[in-house]
């Protein structure tokens, strides 16, 4: 079985191309049965802020980049060439190694955040819900999760960990210094925006607006951080409060528009307004950002500061990665040994069936043979097959590629064909 790995990330696309190929929820299952109607036997979507990556597996592996491919396209209104400029395709020992940094939240734009590993989690759970999943996944995705367990266990590698909605306190603390005075409008009641209120909260922000489709949803959230929730439509009257917006909401287009930006500019008195937007797809027009004293800034603008986190965590980082290259190496040999014993067993099951025919046909020849020349055939048959086939045996675990291997089947199935044209001729004379 070989694993695919088609996508792109924040490493390869900005954040226009990353939008195009974002999952919602309600796209996903829909997306899934299309991989596996085109020929993937399991498959799983990975879609975040800072990357989509569709996981597929089959037996032939450029049918498999096919599906995908046809799948992305069709679903999604881009082409061929637009998916080559923005995107990676990795298989096998290459797509297990990067599965197994991208949930160690070694791929991470902020290296070492948790938060991926959670996201991983829900895409495999997902993938088994809408039942694209199935035992290989079972065993790729479960090592996967062993991996980033042990990396965490054994470097520090997430010590004080900084997540992206970290790095927009941290942008907001540049903006303004002293948070203390200042009011903040937070759109969305997910996980991202929880992690950043509770940032917010500890850098002594004392006024928080939390809003939200659902109002129960920010009702508690405000409750959990000590803030106020408003209703989703007054996000108009809540702009001429706040000193700044962070929004991470869900939504597939805009919430925020030039428009009303530009009103509520009117009415502040030109007052400077920052938005932070770490949503995917955005939640704020990009034209907001030509209004005068009205700054944005998108989850790209925030690669700056981590990258200076990046070389604070290099080190841990180099053990992390060298973790990672040994659990793929240990990987790949315990999937090759998965792939070989059924195949060893097969092939130790036809020499003994062939033993077995050839010994009693013998017998049958020598009639009146007793007991002890019969035992003494058996164990010299039996002997000749073992020493004929245990270097072959030892090749085959040494040097088990996926095309020896195929070869061996053929091989085999070429064998067992003509073992019963042998037969017949036999039965006939």
């Amino acid at each position: 079985m070989h694993l695919v790995i088609l996508g792109l990330s924040h490493t390869t696309a900005p954040v226009e191309a990353r939008e195009r190929l974002y999952v919602s929820e309600g796209v996903l299952g829909d997306l899934l049965k299309e991989l596996t109607e085109r020929g993937a036997k399991e498959a799983m979507v990975l879609s975040t802020c800072n990357r989509t990556e569709v996981y597929a597996s089959s037996g032939d592996i450029d049918a498999l980049k096919a599906a995908v491919v046809g799948a992305l396209t069709g679903r999604f209104n881009v082409d061929r060439k637009w998916l080559e400029e923005y995107t990676y395709t990795m298989c096998d020992e290459e797509a297990y190694k990067h599965l197994f940094l991208v949930a160690s939240g070694l791929d991470s734009m902020v290296v070492g955040e948790p938060q991926i590993l959670g996201q991983v989690k829900d895409a495999y759970q997902s993938a088994c819900t809408f039942g694209a999943s199935g035992p290989f996944f079972r065993k790729v995705f479960h090592r996967a999760f062993q991996v980033a367990k042990r990396v965490r266990t054994e470097t520090r590698i997430g010590y004080d960990p900084v997540s992206i909605s970290g790095m927009a306190v941290e942008l907001a603390r540049k903006i303004f210094g002293d948070l203390g005075h200042r009011q903040i409008l937070v759109i969305g009641a997910g996980e991202m925006c929880e992690i950043a209120l509770k940032h917010f909260k500890k850098g002594g922000l004392q006024e928080i607006f939390v809003t939200n489709r659902t109002l129960a949803k920010a009702q508690r959230l405000a409750e959990e951080i000590i803030g106020s929730a408003y209703p989703f439509e007054e996000i108009s009257e809540l702009l001429l409060k706040a000193d700044m917006v962070l929004s991470s909401t869900g939504a597939d287009e805009p919430i925020i528009d030039k428009a009303m930006v530009a009103h509520a500019m009117k009415l502040r008195k030109n007052r400077p307004l920052f938005f932070i937007d770490i949503a995917i797809p955005r939640d704020i027009e990009p034209s907001v950002n030509d209004i005068e004293n009205v700054y944005l800034y998108d989850i790209d603008d925030l690669k700056g500061l981590a990258q200076a986190h990046l070389l604070n965590r290099m080190q841990e980082s180099q053990k992390a990665h060298a973790i990672v290259g040994e659990e793929v190496e240990r990987f790949g040999l315990w999937l090759k040994q998965i792939e070989m014993n059924p195949l060893i067993t097969q092939i130790r099951e036809n020499l003994e069936a062939m033993r077995h025919r050839e010994l009693k046909k013998t017998l049958q020849k020598l009639k009146g043979a007793d007991p002890e020349t019969e035992r003494q055939l058996d164990a010299l048959t039996r002997s000749i097959i073992n020493k004929i086939i245990h270097p072959h045996l030892v090749m085959i675990k040494k040097n088990g590629s996926p095309a020896i291997l195929g070869l061996i089947r053929s091989l085999l199935l070429t064998g067992a064909e003509n073992e019963k044209e042998m037969d017949s001729g036999d039965e006939g004379e």
